[in-house]
């Protein structure tokens, strides 16, 4: 049996006790899964956050693997979609119940037109834009800084990127909609980065940073706008996760019309909505004595999702090619 909290075994002592939680602790942090699954949806109003439980979530480092055990959702429903189509996939009569080979120019089946028919709904995937960069040499031509501090305090070292100023990834900077990602780790304070950044005075700010250390450390986002050069007021919000200050972490970014999502390790941190600036990049900052290292980053555009589900259900062979 596994623990409702971390999905994992319960040992056999405390299954005696308790079925359900492997410890007290995740027991207790189990009454928080309805503020949790709202947060994920970006659902929870950050009013609330002084009322969760003092349980915090262990986000895992992206060093290491999930568990096995765990299928992810988009395999999950994938595998339910293909085993629909191959079951429904014969004529809705029940095809050929007489065992005979079928004609080579047997028609697709309903279940598969309809599908296919649905597809065709879905809106194209764009041109599949993707940026991306290892930081594997002492390079940053494609990063722009500000004219007045083209140093910046910027470095690359063993292919770890520091920042210091504010660099706006210059290949970035027309784009609109977008998922920007990256592996970071915290090396004092905070690590920086910046959205829809049209140039050094226009783009909004994130920082998630740490205070303290080892299980006594806490965990805040702060954001801020800076629109026309003007800094808005730094709202900063306390979270209820843990964060290994030597470990290097998976973070995500998702621009989408005026709403923005902030992802950790595959939990939703932050969401909010500002319609003010509709179109730019992505970049990295320090602010003092912040240090942060960036291992890669990527920004991709497009959602080539249909064109992967039909790939998936067809294989070329369960759906008739789209026209």
């Amino acid at each position: 049996m596994n623990c409702k909290y971390c999905h994992k075994p319960i040992g056999f002592v405390r299954s005696l006790k308790d079925r359900e939680y492997c410890s007290e602790a995740h027991k207790a942090a189990g009454r928080t899964n309805s503020a949790r699954a709202l947060r994920e949806l970006g659902e929870l109003d950050y009013s609330t956050v002084d009322s969760w439980n003092s349980a915090d979530e262990v986000i895992e480092p992206a060093t290491k693997r999930p568990s096995s055990n765990v299928a992810s959702t988009a395999t999950v429903l994938a595998l339910v979609a293909l085993g629909g189509v191959l079951i429904f996939s014969l004529d809705p009569s029940g095809g050929n119940s007489s065992g005979a080979p079928e004609p080579a120019d047997r028609r697709p089946g309903w279940f598969a037109q309809q599908t296919s028919t649905l597809l065709r709904y879905f809106p194209k995937s764009s041109s599949g834009v993707e940026l991306r960069s290892d930081f594997v040499s002492s390079n940053l031509r494609d990063w722009q800084a500000a004219a007045a501090s083209a140093s910046s305090g910027w470095s690359i070292n063993n292919g770890l990127l520091r920042p210091g100023g504010l660099r706006i990834w210059s290949d970035s900077r027309s784009l609109a909609d977008y998922r920007f990602q990256f592996e970071g780790r915290i090396e004092n304070t905070s690590v920086n980065w910046a959205i829809r950044a049209g140039d050094h005075r226009n783009y909004y700010a994130t920082k998630l940073m740490l205070s303290g250390r080892g299980s006594s450390s806490t965990t805040e986002l702060v954001r801020f706008s800076m629109i026309g050069g003007k800094e808005t007021r730094r709202v900063r919000l306390p979270l209820p996760i843990t964060l290994d200050d030597k470990a290097f972490y998976h973070y995500e970014v998702r621009a989408t019309g005026d709403r923005f999502t902030t992802i950790v390790g595959g939990r939703v941190i932050d969401t909010f909505r500002d319609p003010r600036l509709r179109t730019g990049g992505v970049g990295f900052f320090s602010e003092g004595s912040e240090r942060a290292s960036i291992r890669w980053a990527k920004v991709s555009v497009g959602d080539d999702f249909v064109e992967k589900l039909r790939a998936f259900l067809t294989f070329g062979l369960i759906l008739p090619p789209m026209e």
